[in-house]
């Protein structure tokens, strides 16, 4: 009697089994197909992000320097010809340059620290794709994995099709007739 509910017990864990590997693909292999890229594309995209981000960090230090050297840059040194040319009776047109002046340097710093966080969030895109490489790498594996062992369960079950009995959701497990039993 303690054979029968074993055999019993190790038909409903294969007939589990065998629905959760099934599930488990479905649910897997989509993702595993989607995060997986050949590795030129990812090695080109990876060289290009890091060209991009390194860009961006010149681009900012290039935007701080021209801050501080904006009267020798060739457009920006009229403000200060312009600044030396206005007689100094005219205080609203020299206060007029040095406005600009203050402007335009403050757009300048304010366009170098946009370059910085684009230099940043670069960065945490060419992480999060290296991080999405690994996932998708890993996941190959794990479907691979799952894809052996549902052939190992197909094969165990054409070869013992006969002598596994149908199981329904509503039926008991002792209620299965044995055939080898004898009734």
């Amino acid at each position: 009697m303690a054979a029968n509910r074993l055999h019993d017990d190790l038909l409903v864990d294969f007939k589990d089994q065998k629905e959760l590997i099934n599930e488990q693909i479905k649910i897997f292999e989509p993702i595993a197909e989607s995060l997986s890229r050949p590795a030129a594309i990812h090695l080109l995209g990876q060289g290009t992000l890091i060209v991009m981000e390194i860009v961006c960090y010149l681009l900012f230090l290039a935007a701080i320097a021209a801050t501080i050297l904006v009267g020798t840059v060739f457009p920006f040194h009229m403000l200060d010809d312009i600044y030396a040319a206005v007689p100094l009776s005219s205080h609203e047109v020299r206060d007029s340059v040095v406005i600009l002046s203050v402007v335009l340097r403050g757009l300048v710093i304010f366009i170098g620290f946009l370059f910085l966080l684009l230099a940043f969030n670069i960065s945490s895109i060419r992480k999060k794709n290296k991080i999405l490489s690994v996932a998708g790498k890993h996941l190959k594996t794990l479907v691979g994995q799952h894809l052996r062992r549902k052939a190992a369960i197909d094969t165990i079950e054409q070869r013992h099709f006969v002598e596994l009995p149908e199981i329904h959701v509503n039926q008991r497990i002792n209620e299965i007739p044995n055939p080898g039993y004898g009734e």
